[in-house]
């Protein structure tokens, strides 16, 4: 299914002067998927043993669509934001989060997603102050444009 996991522990200390502080420990899975569709199983094989920590899955090119994007189940994970083609095959990007996990999809950003150049799903995670991005160009997309864009979002974010 995959010739390299990509994982990432990130340990959060969330509070103020004022409150207590508390450690978080999220885990988060990137991974070029090659279509999701035809590689759940082997997912969750993968993610109900040797990466069961995993709280958040990044994954790009699950090559769905609107519509089959919220009927792909990924067994104790819920999708929280994709983006999908409408008018070229393959691409799309996607970000699905644990069960139990707060999230919510921000939506701030629809506006400058465009097929092949610059493919980004992007969800807040409040309880660790955390905002994640998962960004796809196609190799047949335009550098130029994808940069410009992603300059935005980070002056926006």
């Amino acid at each position: 299914m995959v010739n390299k996991l990509e994982t990432m522990n990130i340990t959060l200390t969330v509070g103020s002067n004022n409150m207590k502080t508390k450690q978080h420990k999220l885990t988060v899975l990137h991974q070029n998927i090659c279509s999701l569709r035809h590689k759940v199983t082997d997912l969750e094989v993968l993610l109900s043993t040797e990466l069961k920590d995993v709280d958040v899955l990044c994954l790009k090119e699950h090559w769905q669509n609107a519509q089959t994007i919220s009927c792909t189940n990924i067994c104790n994970f819920k999708p929280v934001s994709a983006f999908c083609r409408m008018s070229t095959n393959h691409g799309g990007s996607g970000i699905y989060v644990k069960d139990g996990q707060i999230s919510g999809e921000m939506s701030c950003f629809t506006e400058i997603c465009e097929e092949t150049n610059f493919e980004m799903p992007l969800i807040e995670l409040p309880i660790y102050k955390l905002i994640i991005v998962c960004i796809y160009r196609s190799p047949d997309g335009y550098l130029g444009k994808f940069l410009a864009k992603l300059e935005l979002v980070i002056q926006k974010l």
